[in-house]
C-alpha cells in the first residue's frame, strides 16, 4: 500500500468521468481546488469521499483476493440499483446474479446497466487490465465499499466466479477517521463549556 495525495485521486477520478462523456479533458491545467470543484459538479455524491470534514488518508494498492471477496458496493436505498442487484450489498453477491441470470432481466429489475458489467468482463477475458477502483472505509473494522467502479468491480467478481482466477485489482483507498470519537469529544467539550 502506497500513500498518495488526495489530488492524485481527484485528478484520476475527474479524468475518468469526463472521458465517459467523451470530453477531452485537460485535467492537468486545473489547480487542486478547481479539480475538486469539477469532480463534485460531475458527481455530487462523492463529497463524503473526497471532501470529508476530516480529510481521509489516501492510498494506492492492489486489493488482495480475500479483501475483494468481502468488498461492498456503493451504498444506497434497499431495492434500488446496486442494492437491488445485490441484496447483501456485496460485489460478489452482484457477481453471482450477473453470472446466473439474464442481463436484460437484471437491467429491467434493478436499473443497473449489466451490459457494461459484461463488457468489462469481456475485456478481462481478453487480458485487459481495468482502471483502478475508488474504495472508501473508516479507520477500525469498517467494511470497504466501492465509491467508484461498481461495474468494473462486479465484472472482476464475475470473472472470478467463472474461472476461479483473480488478478489483484488496483484501487485508490480513502481511509477516513472513525466518526465516533469526534462527536464524543465535541459533546464533552460542550458539557465543559456549560459547566463553566
Amino acid at each position: 500500500m502506497e500513500s498518495v495525495p488526495r489530488e492524485t485521486v481527484v485528478r484520476y477520478w475527474l479524468d475518468r468521468e469526463l472521458r465517459k462523456r467523451e470530453d477531452d479533458p485537460d485535467v492537468a491545467r486545473l489547480d487542486t481546488d478547481a479539480a475538486v470543484d469539477a469532480l463534485l459538479r460531475e458527481k455530487p455524491g462523492v463529497a463524503d469521499v473526497v471532501w470529508d470534514r476530516d480529510d481521509p488518508d489516501w492510498y494506492r494498492l492492489s486489493i488482495p483476493r480475500e479483501r475483494f471477496q468481502r468488498l461492498r458496493l456503493v451504498g444506497g436505498p434497499p431495492r434500488l440499483l446496486w442494492r437491488a442487484l445485490s441484496p447483501d450489498g456485496t460485489v460478489m453477491g452482484a457477481a453471482e446474479r450477473v453470472a446466473s441470470e439474464p442481463a436484460e432481466t437484471l437491467r429491467r429489475d434493478t436499473g443497473v446497466d449489466v451490459g457494461t458489467v459484461l463488457a468489462y468482463r469481456e475485456a478481462l477475458a481478453a487480458g485487459e487490465t481495468l482502471d483502478p477502483l475508488v474504495i472508501a472505509t473508516r479507520r477500525g473494522c469498517a467494511p470497504w465499499h466501492v465509491a467508484d467502479g461498481n461495474h468494473r468491480a462486479v465484472a472482476v467478481g464475475v470473472r472470478l466466479l467463472e474461472t476461479g482466477e483473480y488478478d489483484p485489482q488496483l484501487a485508490f483507498l480513502a481511509v477516513a477517521p472513525n466518526p465516533v470519537l469526534r462527536p464524543a469529544l465535541e459533546r464533552l467539550c460542550g458539557l465543559v463549556r456549560r459547566l463553566r
